[in-house]
């Protein structure tokens, strides 16, 4: 298994997505979201917060990203947005607990850094 922590010292450096999670998310939940982040080459940096609304999460994120795109994850929820977009009105937004379903989530982030589709799947 993959060292959560060491991966993400050595791309906090570089421009990446900015994933900001509620402090009780696990690194094991979070790992399916990092692994489709990174098969799409994008590198991503996570931190832990208080805050519950997965939403607010993702627009912060967004903003604290110098790409523009940040994940929120809370509640059961992945939400995926823009710093332009408003807090309610995000790009993505899954209430999920299926790996493979958060892995397109992540993966889906990466993809609008990159400006290419979406990967295809049940929304």
């Amino acid at each position: 298994m993959t060292d959560i922590h060491a991966e993400l010292h050595a791309v906090a450096a570089k421009p990446a997505i900015e994933v900001l999670a509620n402090q009780t998310i696990t690194d094991a939940a979070l790992l399916p979201l990092l692994w489709g982040i990174e098969e799409e080459g994008v590198p991503a940096v996570v931190r832990r917060r208080s805050e519950l609304d997965p939403l607010v999460l993702a627009n912060e994120a967004a903003k604290e990203s110098q790409l523009g795109v940040g994940v929120g994850a809370s509640l059961d929820y992945v939400v995926v947005t823009q710093a332009l977009l408003e807090v309610r009105r995000p790009y993505l937004a899954e209430k999920t607990t299926e790996p493979q379903v958060i892995r397109r989530m992540g993966s889906d982030a990466a993809r609008l850094v990159r400006r290419v589709p979406l990967k295809e799947g049940k929304r």
